[in-house]
């Protein structure tokens, strides 16, 4: 027989609250037997599922979209309808990611120019004011000042 688990114990091994379990139950994203005391029991499949609904949500992905997700792998009549329908939706979804990632790294970029010129700041002994800051800013980035930059001189 698999282990099982009571709410507080699913809450307590995922770091979520009991609140939490209890809304993906209502949404239907999980599911829970009962006890003969009338308490909730997971499975394991159950916290697996969890699991992945966490990790899914973990990245951005809104509930009713990772629902639509998991639906569409019980909804499928055969296993060539049902992998061809998550390779579609896993395939535009890892596009989207990496479009994500790229324009995170693009802002990490930036950010640090911006730390290395603020570094420079730190010796400054001039009075801060918008002008001086952007002339000496200019001088050390060859007038190639980040845009995100531009905003805190």
């Amino acid at each position: 027989m698999d282990k099982t688990y009571q709410i507080g114990g699913v809450a307590d091994e995922l770091n979520i609250s009991q609140r939490t379990v209890r809304y993906y139950e209502e949404l239907g994203l999980i599911s829970a037997e009962r006890s003969g005391g009338g308490f909730r029991v997971f499975s394991e499949t159950q916290i697996e599922r969890l699991k992945t609904i966490l990790a899914l949500k973990e990245i951005g992905l809104p509930l009713e979209e990772i629902r639509n997700l998991l639906q569409l792998r019980q909804h499928g009549v055969t296993g060539s309808e049902t992998a061809a329908k998550l390779l579609e939706y896993l395939k535009t979804k890892t596009n989207s990611l990496k479009g994500m990632v790229k324009k995170y790294n693009a802002v990490i970029k930036e950010l640090e120019e911006v730390v290395q010129i603020i570094e420079g700041c730190k010796k400054c002994r001039s009075k801060a004011s918008e002008a001086t800051c952007e002339r000496c800013v200019d001088d050390k980035t060859h007038h190639h000042v980040p845009p995100l930059m531009k905003s805190l001189l």
